[in-house]
């Protein structure tokens, strides 16, 4: 096929990426089987907000889902992938014995408001835990560098803020004993101590924990002979690269099928890492290491991050990638000085997850294709 062309896919915003989803689905359903469904979450602020979900199938005996949005900063490049997908590749997919979910972001006030986090400030992508453990972890990390996740007060110039947040960022690292993974570990796996923090898990499971149970585990219930969940995200590693995040205790079965697959993509674009890798990190309360456990056969089933790189994997890159997540928490809670200030720190932001760059946004979408084509080729 000619290279896709990202104007047709990427949405400009929440609202429209909803109506999307909602008129593609409801032109690609051709069986009683076939569902689209709407799980409204609740809102102070905005009761217009709902988990989008559709499941197609033909009797298959194996499940792809698909999901985008958990981080709402992120959930244009996962919205595109499955618009381009459901109207590209669902009726082979189907046709070959492959039934197929999409969940249309997973966190709707994120996508609607531009944040990573849902409306309490909660980072759904470290909120997932099957018996609750994960609300009980101290990052010992995070509290020790509160200080450089934290500023106080406003955002008062950006250029500033930044490099004065650069060498904040550069004493934590010297705090920490010139060790980056401490730096790292606290600001990336996760913290449950500080409301108002960076990557906050909350305390207690978010409706997104039952939305999963309640309906993608009934999916993942039926006796299907193998269950990949591909989870959409952006913004960590290489520009334009997409990774392959493999959960903590990934099945071996799958893995090996995952590692046949795709192992041998890097001169495409595609790579699989873990959380030892480069760059990369743990995470506390991952949704990949949640769902496997909704499965009637974990053994047989596979949940994998699949993340677009914007900066890279870089010291410089994660700092600049630090340093824009650090100004939008304290511009969210403390505001800026003035309204242009407010709108260099949004645009940063977003340009951090979702680039406008064409070039990337393509290379987004062949990377989708090719992805598709070898899960329609050797699922």
């Amino acid at each position: 096929m000619t290279d896709p062309d990202p104007a047709a896919w990427f949405p400009t915003d929440y609202v429209s990426s909803r109506a999307r989803f909602r008129a593609d689905c409801e032109r690609s359903r051709s069986s009683p089987d076939d569902y689209r469904r709407a799980w409204k979450v609740s809102s102070n602020v905005d009761q217009d907000l709902t988990i989008d979900h559709a499941r197609f199938a033909r009797g298959g005996d194996r499940l792809l889902v698909v999901q985008s949005g958990i981080h709402g900063s992120e959930a244009q490049s996962g919205a595109a992938v499955e618009a381009f997908v459901m109207n590209n590749h669902l009726p082979a997919l189907l046709a070959k014995g492959i039934d197929v979910a999409f969940i249309h972001s997973l966190n709707p006030y994120g996508f609607k408001y531009g944040r990573r986090t849902d409306e309490f400030n909660v980072n759904l992508n470290r909120n997932f835990s099957a018996d609750g453990s994960v609300f009980k972890t101290v990052n010992a990390d995070y509290r020790a560098l509160r200080n450089v996740f934290e500023p106080s007060g406003q955002v008062r110039n950006v250029a500033i803020a930044s490099l004065v947040e650069d060498l904040v960022f550069f004493d934590g690292f010297a705090e920490s004993g010139f060790k980056s993974k401490a730096l790292m570990d606290g600001l990336d796996n996760g913290q449950y101590e500080f409301p108002r923090g960076l990557n906050y898990g909350g305390t207690r499971p978010r409706e997104q924990t039952r939305f999963l149970r309640e309906e993608i585990g009934p999916l993942l219930a039926k006796p299907y002979k193998k269950v990949w969940f591909l989870d959409y995200h952006s913004g960590l590693g290489d520009d334009g690269v997409l990774s392959i995040i493999l959960g903590l205790k990934p099945a071996a079965g799958p893995l090996d099928e995952l590692t046949k697959m795709f192992g041998g993509q890097a001169k495409n674009g595609i790579v699989i890492k873990t959380a030892t890798s480069p760059g990369f990190f743990a995470t506390f309360g991952d949704v990949i290491d949640f769902v496997p456990g909704l499965a009637r056969d974990p053994d047989s089933t596979l949940a994998v991050t699949m993340e677009y790189g914007t900066l890279g994997t870089d010291a410089l890159s994660q700092l600049k990638s630090a340093t824009r997540m650090i100004l939008e928490n304290q511009a969210h809670f403390n505001g800026c000085a003035t309204p242009e200030i407010l709108q260099r720190v949004t645009a940063d932001f977003r340009e951090l997850f979702n680039p406008s760059d064409l070039g990337w946004r393509g290379k987004i979408l062949r990377e989708a294709d090719l992805v598709f084509r070898t899960l329609l080729e050797q699922f």
